[in-house]
């Protein structure tokens, strides 16, 4: 060939297009005075999911680690960055600007997409990255971008040079800051309370339905979905502008819900006709209705997508709804009036909450079967909430008035800490740090320290607050 350095051109445009294809999925436009483009909060609420994945059965000791204690637990700032990374190298490479350091970012970018998947065993995945990573170094050897790229242009103009890296970080670098705020359902005030998470204060207390309990969000953390039980509807609040926007029908007695893992469709439980209502988000049209236990109480997703679980507080059981046939495949037998429910993040384990057995179980989802179950030492457990790296379960109890933080794996009772009475559902931030509260005789919101297993404030809430949950609101 007369001009291998055309070809090696030829690569680095096509690999810089593949970058800016992948990463386009990650990007919104933040409206404002002028729009720009930040990073997809959807892709932030995912991304603690998927790292739990890459995470769960990691061969790789260290990276393991990495992921769990270091990843994990920041998640939602690590997303940024690997947006900013994969939009850099893009570009860089797609223009040939500063084409070096492109390809090092890449490079490092590349190295950890393999190191979190080479224990999944998917050969042309591997092969995919092995690729990439050669392909990163040709560049970094050549500085392939002085052929049909800037870089031919900055080797002249130094200046210029510096110029355009400041321009690249500044434009790479814009992100919009998102607020968390928590929104609390009160049923006897039939109103919802929100918080701005960082200051404890109320922003604003919005009239629903009657009863409101379930409340749930979408996955860009714009909307936040209701359940008036009373009401036999759902309210639709703006987070951001925090008005109610619509109110749809969801079944009679409508109480917990969770979206499906795409957020394309909504699953309602309905307690009094023993049954789930499923709702396509975008039309608001009743899709299914899918019969399940007496007194279906709530409903979780499992990380991967494959599962609804709904408790089923007077059957005694956990119905498993396959969401790919959106029809239930197995009843699995508990203890005693379960309630609150939460997956592993590998969704190879689902814990229960027994309110009248006092116990917690954990349910093997390869088995399909209760596996093991433990009293948690205090009285009418409610919810639970595991850790990023699912090593601690806190459990909220609604008689005895606390929240017990055990061991996932042993269930054994590491610490206790007071609340108050009808101790409800709970809510844990992004990054693990606080775990929130509704306890219901209080009318407030215990905020815990997890490190410090302890209530470092109290925040008021309705009257007979109920769910409650974190939205990150963009």
């Amino acid at each position: 060939m007369t001009h291998p350095d055309r070809a090696v051109a030829l690569l680095r445009v096509v690999v810089g297009a593949w970058f800016v294809k992948a990463v386009w999925t990650k990007l919104t436009i933040a409206t404002g005075v002028i729009p720009y483009p930040t990073v997809s909060p959807r892709f932030i609420a995912f991304q603690p999911k998927r790292v739990a994945e890459f995470a769960a059965g990691n061969p790789i000791g260290w990276y393991k680690d990495f992921l769990e204690t270091t990843v994990l637990p920041h998640a939602a700032l690590f997303a940024t960055l690997q947006t900013i990374g994969e939009v850099a190298v893009g570009l860089g490479l797609l223009f040939g600007i500063m084409t070096r350091l492109a390809a090092l970012v890449g490079l490092f970018l590349t190295v950890n997409f393999s190191l979190a998947t080479v224990w999944m065993g998917v050969f042309a995945q591997q092969g995919f990255h092995l690729m990439l990573v050669t392909s990163m170094v040709i560049f970094l050897v050549t500085g392939a971008g002085r052929v049909w790229g800037v870089d031919r242009w900055l080797s002249r103009v130094s200046v210029l040079r510096w110029l355009a890296s400041l321009v690249l970080v500044v434009v790479t670098a814009s992100e919009a800051h998102a607020e968390l705020r928590i929104f609390v359902t009160n049923e006897r005030s039939d109103d919802v309370t929100v918080i701005a998470a960082d200051s404890g204060t109320v922003l604003k207390t919005i009239a629903v339905g009657k009863r409101p309990r379930g409340v749930v969000a979408s996955a860009d953390g714009k909307r936040v979905y209701v359940a008036n039980s009373n009401s036999d509807a759902l309210s639709v609040i703006d987070a951001a502008g925090l008005t109610v926007t619509a109110t749809m029908p969801a079944g009679r007695d409508p109480e917990g819900l969770t979206f499906n893992r795409d957020g394309t469709l909504l699953f309602v439980v309905n307690e009094n006709d023993s049954a789930v209502t499923i709702i396509d988000v975008a039309s608001g049209r009743v899709v299914k209705k899918v019969e399940v236990g007496t007194e279906p109480e709530t409903a979780v997703a499992s990380p991967d997508g494959r599962w609804i679980a709904v408790s089923n507080e007077t059957s005694n059981d956990v119905h498993l709804i396959d969401t790919a046939t959106q029809a239930v495949v197995k009843k699995v037998p508990v203890p005693k009036n379960p309630r609150g429910m939460r997956f592993s993040a590998d969704s190879r384990r689902l814990f229960v909450a027994s309110e009248q057995a006092h116990v917690v179980s954990v349910v093997s989802l390869d088995t399909l079967s209760v596996e093991k179950s433990a009293a948690t030492g205090g009285s009418r457990p409610v919810d639970i909430a595991l850790s990023r790296d699912g090593k601690r379960a806190w459990v909220s109890h609604g008689e005895s008035g606390d929240v017990r933080v055990l061991d996932s794996t042993t269930l054994d009772v590491l610490a206790t800490i007071p609340v108050g009475p009808r101790a409800w559902w709970t809510a844990l931030t992004p990054d693990g740090s606080r775990l929130y509260v509704t306890v219901g005789r209080a009318g407030d919101v215990a905020v815990i320290d997890t490190a410090a297993a302890r209530v470092t404030s109290r925040i008021p809430a309705g009257k007979l607050p109920w769910g409650i949950v974190i939205v990150d609101v963009p």
